[in-house]
């Protein structure tokens, strides 16, 4: 309640003074101790110091029971000061809930994290290969499976068998290195009988696959497996001092065997 005080009356009796004032005094004390009545001053503005307090009762009331330290305030207030902190799952974060703020642990934002992760949707997913590789079914626009497969005439190549051809490529040039060419046989019967022999000769002189001795215009001669052309040879008897006087003329021929101050076989390979 407010405080009323009774005034001692101007005029009035001397006597009636003194119980006046201690009355009055005596209302203003129990106010102020709270042992009667209440301080309920109405001002239109409260001043401290200088300056003026806008604010309501309802909004100081807002902090009532506050415990915060005025360190602890002033880390809402914009600070941009950070502290190294290892982050466990029973930590704490403010948490607007809602429109409810709540301090929430770490773990509860985990959970839902690790949960919400690999969601969401896409338009289309497309695939590009190197050559070689063939894709089908992209792009894929609702659901479906993207299947890598070779194209024509390309292959995966084994570990050993990819060695294998890296080492016939460094040998070089296939190709200046005189293998024979031509069909090759599919089966035994095709060269001999069964005990081996050879069933069958070329029926044309100097026809690929035959065998001649020969002496050689090349200087110095071909070693064994070099090769020379038919223009370079003459037929010989094989003992090196008859000379038949012909030559093949035609064809590539490898030196098979080399004899010293003698003719040498040879063989055409193509």
């Amino acid at each position: 309640m407010a405080i009323t005080i009774t005034k001692p009356t101007v005029g009035g009796s001397e006597d009636s003074w003194g119980t006046t004032i201690n009355t009055a005094l005596d209302d203003v004390v129990n106010a102020l101790n709270g042992t009667a009545g209440t301080v309920a001053p109405d001002h239109t503005v409260l001043t401290i110091n200088g300056t003026d307090v806008t604010s309501t009762a309802a909004e100081l009331n807002i902090l009532d029971g506050v415990t915060a330290t005025a360190a602890e305030l002033n880390t809402l207030d914009g600070n941009t000061a950070a502290t190294s902190t290892t982050v466990v799952d029973a930590d704490r974060v403010v948490f607007n809930d809602d429109g409810t703020m709540k301090q929430v642990a770490m773990s509860d934002l985990k959970t839902y994290i690790n949960a919400s992760v690999g969601s969401g949707s896409v338009t289309s997913v497309a695939m590009t290969v190197p050559t070689g590789l063939t894709v089908s079914g992209t792009p894929i626009t609702t659901s479906g499976t993207l299947a890598v497969s070779l194209q024509s005439g390309y292959s995966i190549p084994t570990t050993s068998s990819q060695s294998n051809w890296n080492t016939a490529y460094g040998w070089g040039d296939h190709s200046t290195q005189g293998y024979a060419v031509g069909t090759i046989p599919t089966n035994n019967n095709q060269l001999t009988n069964g005990a081996g022999y050879i069933t069958s000769v070329p029926t044309t002189a100097a026809a690929v696959g035959t065998y001649t001795f020969a002496l050689s215009s090349v200087v110095p001669s071909p070693i064994p497996a070099g090769t020379v052309s038919g223009s370079q040879l003459t037929y010989s008897d094989g003992s090196g001092t008859n000379n038949v006087g012909t030559s093949p003329s035609v064809g590539t021929w490898r030196l098979m065997a080399h004899y010293v101050n003698r003719s040498s076989l040879f063989v055409r390979i193509s």
